[in-house]
């Protein structure tokens, strides 16, 4: 599988951003929407992301990229050790395991490079970010805000541990590449968390699904 070349690297972003058009994942081949992200440029995705040193990539699309996900782990496994942190019951072994299949005669040895660890709630995600060592190897955090949206958790307290989350998370990001992962927003009330992820991204990625025509039925 190809690689996307190198994402630029962090950049300024500007005080109010015109519309970006959305990046599709290959190899899907589907009508592009626009989108107003007013935070970092939005790059085009054609087959994987490359991951830069000391760069936190951000993710947003439906299912929290759970498919891209998998090929995406499934590449860098192929490279050495990555660390995949589930924040959203994201994590889908049995893709990873048909990629790799696709590729290696016995894919065990690169299985085995994937350290896989899970959280159930916000404030288990806080822990496993809190105790997760920093190498210098890639960290992938699947659907890190999927917890933060639960209703029994205050707005302020989800916002204090989203805080206490992005800091483990730089702690990470200086010895190794981290990409978060995100779905589609869903709760107005809680934009912000999402927004202040966004903002601390060097770059982010974006996929939307298309607009599904509807046909007026042929009744004669």
């Amino acid at each position: 599988m190809g690689r996307l070349e190198a994402a630029p690297t962090a950049m300024p972003p500007p005080a109010f951003a015109s519309p970006i058009e959305l990046a599709h994942f290959s190899p899907w081949s589907l009508p592009r929407r626009g989108i107003f992200i007013p935070y970092r440029q939005c790059y085009r995705i054609h087959m994987d992301i490359q991951l830069k040193p000391h760069s936190l990539t951000a993710v947003c699309a439906p299912h929290a990229a759970a498919e891209e996900s998998a090929i995406l782990i499934a590449d860098l496994a192929l490279q050495g050790p990555v660390t995949v942190l589930d924040c959203g019951n994201r994590f889908a072994a049995y893709r990873l395991m048909q990629e790799l299949r696709l590729r290696l005669p016995n894919p065990m040895p690169a299985i085995q490079r994937v350290y896989v660890r899970r959280a159930f709630t916000c404030y288990q995600v806080q822990t496993l970010l809190g105790g997760t060592p920093s190498r210098t190897q890639p960290y992938i955090l699947l659907d890190l805000l999927a917890t933060f949206y639960d209703d029994n958790v205050s707005l302020p307290e989800a916002h204090r541990l989203l805080e206490s989350c992005l800091r483990q998370v730089e702690r990470l990001n200086q010895a190794g590449p981290v990409l978060v992962t995100l779905a589609p927003l869903s709760i107005a009330e809680r934009a912000g968390l999402i927004e202040r992820v966004y903002a601390a991204a060097h770059s982010l990625y974006s996929l939307e699904l298309p607009i599904t025509q509807e046909l007026q039925p042929i009744l004669f």
